[in-house]
Parts: structure tokens; C-alpha cells; sequence
């Protein structure tokens, strides 16, 4: 494997682990709040104190999105194969002994008693008890490492980032934003560089799973970040609810299309409020994959709180990786 291609997978995971570290600190809270939080800006993981009382967390420490995501890859090096059991099983594990940040979603199909057994039926399960509504980000906060499996092969990306949602997210919504990451990130990692070419061909790739994904890649084009309302209601007066999945799937592909590096995506993105640690995570994967680890602060990368283990396993996930693409 060529040295630019492992740059960008390590882009893609610590690129993800960042954004989720840098968003907790303004996670569910409205545009105009992280204003007087941060009046000179969010830009280092010390200034964040709003959950410093929360057991176990420090500053530089991830949440949910890349603890799940983790699973993941945990899996993959383990099992050498999407095995769809065992990684259901170590998102239940996760759970039940950490579970930080655990959007309902996930809890409600991870202790539903037959979860183990049969994911895929409980997930589809609790989606039509919402009345087929529920299409929670959940499920493509974590799907960034499965645009490096077989990213040689479109087709088992596709199939894998559709399996994998599925174990806790069914809606389509939900399954057409996780496979357009997962295939953006595939497509970068190929070689890719015409970036309004790639979002192009990707969104076409998943308009099929719903008839608003492309609504939503029409904002992530031709709107300003802001009017993506990423804080939408959280602000008074507001009816709508943070957390949708199409909303974080466009964040993601605007900072992709439109940010001038890393840091800057990263910083527009957290800066707006809302769900921001899960839609930093998603943008911050994309844009890892597209300027590679070498263009990430570094400060960012060696005062998360676990760099050293995720680290380790980013140097298994390139040796893998490399095994199966020679």
C-alpha cells in the first residue's frame, strides 16, 4: 500500500475520533449559546467544561460515535469478515458497560431480549413501532470504517455499510446515509480527487433508498452551512429535533465539498451547534479521507485522551487492509 493511502485511512479514523471529541463541547446546545460559550471560538479540547462532572469523561475524550465505530473495527481485525453477530454483540457489550451518549435508538434495540440472535429483525422491529419515522444519525456516526474495508469494491462497501446500520437503524434514510460515507470515503481512498464529481456520483448511487437524500445533497451543494440548521430545535419556538440522519449526512458532504482543510471543516461544523460531536465525527472522517492525517493539527491528535490506542489499531486496520486490497 502507498504511503498516501495509509495516510488517508489514519485520516479517516483519527479524523472521525477528533471531530466526536471537539463536538462534545457543543453538543445540544443552539448556535447562539456557543457563541457566549466560546465568544473567541471552540478550538482546543481544555475549553470544553460544560461536562466536566460526568464520571469518566476528560477533555480529549470521544463519546459514542467512535465508541461504536470502534466495535466496528474491532470486529473486522478480529473476525477478518463483516460478521454481523459478533458485532452486534460488542455494540451490546458497549452498552451495557460504558454506553456513554447512547442515543435511544440504539438502547432500545440493543436490550430488546432477542438482539443477540436475530439484530436485524429487532432493529426493523422498533423502526415500525415509530411508525417507520425514527431516522436517527446513529448509525452513520459510525460507518466511517467500512468505507476502508474492501474499499477497492463498491459493491461490498455498499452491501457491508447496509448490513451494519441495519443491526440497530432500519430506516432507508438511515441505510442510504450510512453507505453514501462509506462509499465517499472508498471513493477517495481509490484515488478520487474531483470532489464535486465524487458527490455527485455517490448521491445518484443512493437516491434509491429514499426520496429525500437527494433533497438533502442539494442543500450540502448549493446552501450555506448555516442554513442546513444543524441547531434546529433547540432554539425557542422550534418544533423540528436534532439528530436526523440526512441532516448529518449533508454536514458532512458540505465540509467535504466546501472546506479549505481539516481544521477548518471541523471548526464550521462544531461551531453550529446541534448534534455536533456525532456530525463533526461524520464530516471529520470525510474530510480526514480527503487531506489526510498529515494535514490534521497534531495538537488535536496528541491530546486525545486514548491517541496511543487508537493508534495501534489504525496501524492493524492499514496492515489488514493491505492484505486484502494486494
Amino acid at each position: 500500500m502507498n504511503s498516501s493511502i495509509a495516510d488517508k485511512i489514519r485520516g479517516v479514523i483519527f479524523g472521525q475520533a477528533i471531530g466526536d471529541a471537539l463536538g462534545f463541547g457543543t453538543e445540544w446546545i443552539p448556535k447562539s449559546q456557543v457563541k457566549q460559550e466560546y465568544p473567541d471560538g471552540l478550538r482546543n479540547y481544555n475549553q470544553i467544561v460544560r461536562y466536566r462532572n460526568i464520571s469518566g469523561w476528560i477533555p480529549g475524550d470521544w463519546t459514542d460515535d467512535t465508541d461504536q465505530m470502534l466495535c466496528i473495527l474491532d470486529s473486522l481485525l478480529d473476525r477478518q469478515q463483516v460478521d454481523l453477530l459478533d458485532i452486534a454483540r460488542r455494540f451490546h457489550h458497549w452498552a451495557i458497560s460504558d454506553g456513554m451518549g447512547m442515543g435511544q435508538t440504539v438502547y432500545s434495540v440493543v436490550h430488546s431480549p432477542d438482539f443477540l440472535q436475530n439484530p436485524h429483525v429487532v432493529a426493523k422491529r422498533i423502526w415500525e413501532a415509530s411508525e417507520r419515522k425514527a431516522a436517527a444519525n446513529g448509525g452513520v456516526m459510525r460507518t466511517s470504517v467500512l468505507g476502508i474495508w474492501e474499499y477497492n469494491s463498491p459493491v461490498k462497501v455498499r452491501r457491508n455499510a447496509e448490513q451494519v446500520c441495519q443491526i440497530t437503524h432500519y430506516d432507508p434514510r438511515c441505510v442510504g446515509s450510512c453507505v453514501a460515507v462509506s462509499l465517499a470515503i472508498a471513493s477517495i481512498l481509490g484515488g478520487e480527487t474531483n470532489i464535486p464529481s465524487l458527490i455527485e456520483s455517490v448521491a445518484l448511487a443512493v437516491q434509491e433508498y429514499h426520496p429525500s437524500i437527494l433533497e438533502y445533497f442539494d442543500f450540502s451543494a448549493n446552501l450555506s452551512l448555516e442554513a442546513l440548521d444543524l441547531d434546529e430545535g433547540l432554539n425557542p419556538g422550534e418544533t423540528g429535533g436534532t439528530g436526523y440522519t440526512l441532516k448529518t449526512m449533508a454536514a458532512g458532504f458540505w465540509a467535504l465539498n466546501h472546506a479549505q482543510s481539516y481544521e477548518d471543516g471541523i471548526l464550521q461544523i462544531i461551531h453550529e451547534g446541534g448534534d455536533a460531536d456525532t456530525n463533526a465525527a461524520v464530516a471529520g472522517a470525510l474530510l480526514g479521507a480527503r487531506f489526510g492525517y498529515k494535514h490534521i493539527p497534531q495538537q488535536w491528535v496528541k491530546e486525545l485522551v486514548y491517541e496511543q490506542h487508537l493508534n495501534n489499531r489504525v496501524e492493524k486496520i492499514i496492515t489488514q487492509t493491505q492484505k486484502r486490497i494486494v
